[in-house]
């Protein structure tokens, strides 16, 4: 009996997704074709995802009592999100203390905070990035003296890649400590070799204690400080030639953090014939990453996380011959100057080339927008599929070369 015929067989299961924006919308239509009752957690907005829902529960999903007040009010049977942390705490409470399937608070905690997730990596012996902590400039500077730069100064506490600072020198590494400083609500911040590589991503999931599988992730940065990723293509040819090693990786880090019955998502570089873990969250990845992996295996990724957090088996979902997966490329899409978009001009839905899955936009005309610093100053999407990624480039090049902005002078 497979999962979804599971699901359909019992008596309206309930499913709480955390979070109401666009990005959970996927998630609830997928918890709902598979007979799920669907409850959307969020504060009041214009959140698109409220409509998708069977009910709607007001609340800050980033404060895990409230949220587990409504679980226990709506006897909930599994409770999830997707390509955001801030929910992420308040899911693993959920499942601990109703006893769901699913990451427990310290897998959360961890997924949430660098310096326990760290800690954890130190204790099972995790590769990682040799790091530290320091509370102060005087501790900094010694800390400094026993680590070859560059270094990078992270917030323990804060998302992506806010409060984060790359230092090639003493005076750039006393600067990027006062800005993550100034970004945590913690007395300190993680002072971290800066490994230099080829970064690389990763998307995984454990199911009920094993790994369902593992895809890495080519990686497409924006230079910046430090350089973060605006696309992922898969397959990754590299990957695959250390594919062993990446899986290893994976099941070190699951190990570490307690994490199962969920999606992983893996910052990751590959130095010197080794692969180090940078960061790894309990939730599935942004930046295109459940399209990604759902087109390239030809399956609903989302349903996939939805069975996930209903503690239902997921590893066949992901045996679809290597002949038959499917190259593909995304994107995020920035604008190139801070200004008032006046037009957005694009090739209408009917002009677009075979093998465009997804071309939209999350601003319109009479938006504000600004040059791109980081993934947060995204204005849309590009999603492509073919049957190589060479063919994958190319139709990507020709789309985005019929994109134009114009802006209010």
């Amino acid at each position: 009996m497979n999962g979804a015929t599971w699901i359909m067989m019992k008596s309206q299961k309930k499913m709480m997704v955390l979070g109401a924006s666009y990005s959970q919308i996927p998630l609830m239509k997928a918890a709902r074709r598979l007979g799920l009752h669907v409850t959307a957690v969020s504060i009041k907005g214009p959140y698109q995802g409220f409509d998708y829902a069977d009910d709607v529960v007001y609340a800050d999903i980033t404060n895990p009592e409230e949220v587990l007040r409504a679980a226990e009010e709506k006897r909930v049977d599994g409770v999830t999100t997707c390509c955001m942390d801030l929910g992420v705490e308040a899911m693993g409470v959920v499942n601990e203390r109703l006893h769901l399937s699913g990451p427990g608070i310290f897998a959360a905690k961890a997924a949430r905070n660098k310096a326990v997730e760290k800690q954890a990596y130190r204790e099972h012996g995790v590769p990682t990035a040799a790091f530290c902590f320091v509370h102060s400039q005087d501790e900094l500077k010694k800390a400094l003296s026993g680590m070859q730069y560059p270094v990078i100064l992270k917030a323990a506490d804060q998302m992506g890649s806010r409060g984060i600072r790359r230092a090639d020198n003493e005076a750039e590494a006393t600067l990027a400590y006062e800005y993550a400083m100034a970004a945590t609500k913690e007395n300190f911040c993680i002072l971290e070799e800066f490994l230099e590589g080829t970064m690389f991503g990763v998307e995984a999931m454990m199911s009920n204690g094993k790994l369902a599988y593992v895809l890495p992730l080519g990686n497409d940065l924006l230079d910046g400080n430090p350089p973060f990723p605006i696309g992922h293509y898969v397959p990754w040819a590299q990957g695959e030639s250390i594919r062993g090693k990446i899986e290893d990786l994976v099941r070190a880090v699951a190990e570490a953090l307690h994490f199962d019955n969920c999606a992983m998502d893996l910052d990751c570089m590959y130095k010197d014939g080794k692969v180090y873990v940078i960061e790894a969250t309990a939730r599935a990845g942004a930046t295109c990453i459940t399209d990604t992996v759902g087109i390239y295996y030809g399956i609903d990724y989302y349903e996939a996380i939805v069975k996930a957090a209903m503690g239902i088996d997921v590893s066949e979902m992901f045996q679809t011959p290597a002949k038959q997966r499917t190259p593909n490329v995304s994107r995020l899409l920035f604008a190139d100057r801070e200004g008032i978009v006046s037009r957005i001009d694009v090739p209408a839905p009917g002009e677009l080339p075979d093998g465009v899955v997804d071309l939209s936009f999350n601003i319109s005309e009479g938006s504000h927008v600004q040059k791109v610093t980081n993934g947060r100053d995204r204005i849309g999407q590009l999603i492509v599929r073919g049957e190589s990624i060479e063919a994958c480039r190319k139709l990507e090049r020709e789309v985005l070369s019929q994109i134009h902005l114009e802006y209010r002078e």
